[in-house]
C-alpha cells in the first residue's frame, strides 16, 4: 500500500498522467538533452533550474532542492492533500478511485477541511450581501475609504450587521454549529449563547493562493476603546496567522500573468493593501499584522527574490521594519525599504501625496544595510562623542556580517559621511572587529585531501555512491556484489531497496521511490534523488570505485565492531566460534584492502 492506496493503482495513476504532459499544463517546458527544463514554480528564478526526467517520472529543482513525482507536484502546486492530488489525477485519466482506500482518518480530515471551507465561503457571501443592503455605518466606512464597487467586489468586502444573522443563514445551508466553531465564525458568551464572531464589523475575507476563503480580518465600526479595532480569525484547520499572507491570491495570478512579477510590496494592514491596490500597486501584501515570520518569508520566496517593505512611519512600524529585515534576509530575499515621512501609513500617504509620489519613493527605496545605518543615526545624538561611538560600533556590526569587502567598502563611505570619521580608520576598526570575532570562534579544520576523510558521515562522496546505485548507473553494478553499511538509516533503506530490486530482477523508476520514501520532509532523500552528477566530472567510474572501496572498508569495520560487542555478551560456544571465524575473515578482508 502507498499511503493507503494499492501500489498498483498509484503506479497506474502515474502511467496515465505522464509527468511531462501534466506539468506542461502549468509550466513552459524546454527540452535540453534527456531532460525537460522550466523555471521552478516553487521559488522565483529567471534561469530555469527545474529539471523533469520523463523516463524516470520525477522532477528536481537544482535551485531550491524540491523533488517529486507527478502526484507530489499536484499536491504542492495546487495546495491539496495527497488524497486530493490522486483523485484529481485519477479523474483526469478516467480512472475509478479504489473502494478499499483505507486511510479513513485522512479522509475524515479532508472532509472536515472541505466542510470548514464551505462554511467560510458561505460566510463571505453572506457578509458581502449584508454590505449591499446596509445604509448606515458600514456603507459610510466604504465611502470614506473611497472603495469603488469594483474594489468592494474584488476583495469581497462585507459587513456583519447583527449577532445571529450569520448563524441562521449557515443553518439554512446545512452547516452545523460545530463546523461554525471549527471555522472560527462563532463565539460563545457567558450564558452559553453562540453569536457571530465578527458582529458589528466590516469584514475582509482572507484568501489562500488558490482563492479559497480561509478566514477573515474584521474592522470595528465602534469608536469605543473597549473594542479592538481589528480582529482576525482564530487558528483553524485552514487558517494559520503565522504563515498566512493577505492578497497572496493576487500575487499568484500576477506571477503567472504575461506581465510577470518583479517584486512584492509588504505593508502592515488590510486597508493599506487595498489602498495600494486601487492606486495601481497590485503586488502588495500584508502579513496579518506587523510580525513577519520565517514562514511568511518562505511563502514570499516562492513568488519573488525581491521585496519592498513599506510599513508605517511611526515608531511601531519602524521597529517592525528592523525585525522583518533580518527574517527576510535570512531567507535569501533582496530587501529594500520605503521610508514614509510624518508617521504616515501607506493609505494616509496616498491620500496626501498621491500614487505618483509613492511610486517615486518605491523606485528610490534603499537597501536594508543603508536603512539600518540611517535608523541608527536617528537613534543616537551624533554631536555627543559617546553616542557617536555607539552609532559607529552598531553600524560596524552590521557591516561585519556582509559577505564581501566590496560591499563593506560601499557602506563604509556612507558611515564615514554620517560619523565624520575617515574611511581608513573605520576600515581598520572593521578589520579588527572581524579578527576579534574570528579568534573567539572555535574552528575544527577538516583535511580535504583524503577521500576517506570525506567519507566520514553523510558527505558528498557517500551520496555520490548511493545516487549512482539508485539511478542505476552502469558503473555502479559492483556495489551489488557487496553488502554495504551506511551510518544514515535512510541511506541504508535506499541501498537495501535497490539491492533487493537487483537481486529479484525487478525494474523500477525513480518515481517509485516517492511511494516508499518521504522526500518532501527529508533533505537526505531529496539530495540523493536530485544528485548533480555533473559536479563529479568525467571520471565518474574511477571515482565511484574509489568511494566504493573505502565505503566497503568502513562497512567491514562497523561489522567488526558490532560482532566484537556481540562476542563479549555471547555465552553459547558454537555461536562464539562462528563469530570468531567471521571476525578473522573481516580482518583479512580489511588487510587485503589496505594493500
Amino acid at each position: 500500500m502507498s499511503r493507503g492506496f494499492p501500489n498498483d493503482f498509484i503506479e497506474e495513476v502515474k502511467r496515465q498522467n505522464n509527468i511531462v504532459t501534466t506539468l506542461s499544463k502549468y509550466l513552459k517546458l524546454d527540452k535540453k538533452g534527456k531532460n525537460y527544463w522550466a523555471c521552478c514554480p516553487f521559488h522565483n528564478e529567471k534561469t530555469p533550474s527545474f529539471a523533469i526526467n520523463e523516463l524516470e517520472g520525477y522532477y528536481h529543482c537544482f535551485g531550491c532542492g524540491v523533488t517529486g513525482d507527478v502526484i507530489r507536484f499536484i499536491e504542492n502546486y495546487e495546495g491539496v492533500s495527497f488524497y486530493e492530488a490522486v483523485r484529481m489525477l485519477a479523474d483526469s485519466a478516467g480512472l475509478v478511485m479504489p473502494t478499499n482506500y483505507n486511510e479513513e482518518k485522512e479522509l475524515e480530515a479532508l472532509r472536515q477541511k472541505e466542510r470548514v471551507l464551505r462554511a467560510l465561503n458561505y460566510a463571505k457571501e453572506y457578509y458581502a450581501h449584508n454590505l449591499k443592503l446596509d445604509n448606515g455605518f458600514a456603507r459610510e466606512f466604504v465611502r470614506r475609504r473611497e472603495f469603488s464597487p469594483e474594489i468592494v467586489e474584488y476583495f469581497a468586502i462585507g459587513y456583519s450587521s447583527d449577532g445571529f444573522g450569520l448563524i441562521n443563514y449557515l443553518k439554512s445551508k446545512g452547516v452545523s454549529q460545530s463546523i461554525m466553531q471549527e471555522a472560527g465564525l462563532v463565539k460563545q458568551n457567558e450564558k452559553g449563547t453562540f453569536y457571530d464572531a465578527f458582529y458589528g464589523r466590516v469584514t475582509f475575507p482572507i484568501f489562500s493562493p488558490h482563492g479559497d476563503t480561509i478566514g477573515f480580518t474584521a474592522r470595528s465600526l465602534e469608536k469605543d476603546p473597549k473594542f479592538a479595532k481589528y480582529v482576525n480569525s482564530t487558528q483553524t484547520v485552514v487558517f494559520d496567522k503565522s504563515r498566512t499572507i493577505y492578497n497572496i491570491h493576487t500575487i499568484k495570478s500576477l506571477r503567472h500573468s504575461s506581465a510577470g512579477l518583479s517584486y512584492i510590496i509588504i505593508c502592515e494592514g488590510t486597508i493599506d493593501v487595498i489602498a495600494m491596490f486601487k492606486s495601481g500597486f497590485k503586488n502588495t501584501v500584508a502579513c496579518m499584522g506587523t510580525a513577519i515570520t520565517a514562514s511568511h518569508a518562505k511563502e514570499l520566496k516562492k513568488y519573488t527574490d525581491k521585496v519592498v517593505l513599506c510599513l508605517d512611519g511611526d515608531g511601531a512600524g519602524q521597529k517592525a521594519m528592523n525585525r522583518a529585515l533580518d527574517i527576510l534576509n535570512d531567507e535569501g530575499l533582496e530587501v529594500r525599504v520605503v521610508v514614509l515621512p510624518e508617521n504616515l501609513d501607506p493609505d494616509e500617504y496616498l491620500k496626501k501625496y498621491g500614487a505618483e509620489s509613492l511610486k517615486a519613493r518605491v523606485e528610490s527605496s534603499i537597501d536594508s544595510v543603508e536603512y539600518k545605518i540611517l535608523s541608527f543615526e536617528k537613534e543616537y545624538n551624533l554631536d555627543d562623542n559617546y553616542e557617536r561611538n555607539k552609532f559607529i560600533q552598531k553600524s560596524l556590526e552590521v557591516l561585519s556580517s556582509l559577505g564581501t569587502n566590496a560591499e563593506r567598502e560601499i557602506y563604509l563611505k556612507l558611515l564615514s559621511q554620517k560619523a565624520n570619521i575617515s574611511v581608513d580608520l573605520l576600515r581598520r576598526d572593521l578589520e579588527n572587529k572581524n579578527v576579534s570575532a574570528s579568534s573567539k570562534t572555535d574552528k575544527v579544520v577538516v583535511p580535504q585531501n583524503s577521500l576517506e576523510t570525506r567519507l566520514t558521515g553523510d558527505t558528498k562522496a557517500v551520496r555520490f555512491v548511493l545516487a549512482s546505485i539508485i539511478h542505476k548507473e552502469e558503473y555502479s553494478l559492483p556495489a551489488f556484489s557487496k553488502k554495504l553499511y551506511f551510518k544514515n538509516k535512510l541511506y541504508q533503506k535506499l541501498y537495501d531497496f535497490a539491492l533487493n530490486a537487483y537481486k529479484n530482477h525487478q525494474n523500477y523508476t525513480i518515481s517509485t521511490l516517492f511511494d516508499y520514501f518521504d522526500s518532501e520532509n527529508n533533505d537526505d532523500i531529496a539530495d540523493i534523488i536530485g544528485f548533480n552528477f555533473d559536479e563529479i566530472g568525467d571520471k565518474k567510474k574511477e571515482y565511484f570505485m574509489e568511494c566504493l572501496n573505502l565505503l566497503e572498508k568502513d562497512s567491514l569495520r562497523q561489522e567488526q565492531s558490532d560482532l566484537l560487542e556481540k562476542f563479549k555478551n555471547e555465552r553459547d560456544l558454537d555461536t562464539r566460534r562462528q563469530i570468531a571465524s567471521r571476525l578473522g575473515e573481516i580482518a583479512k578482508e580489511i588487510k587485503n584492502g589496505d594493500k
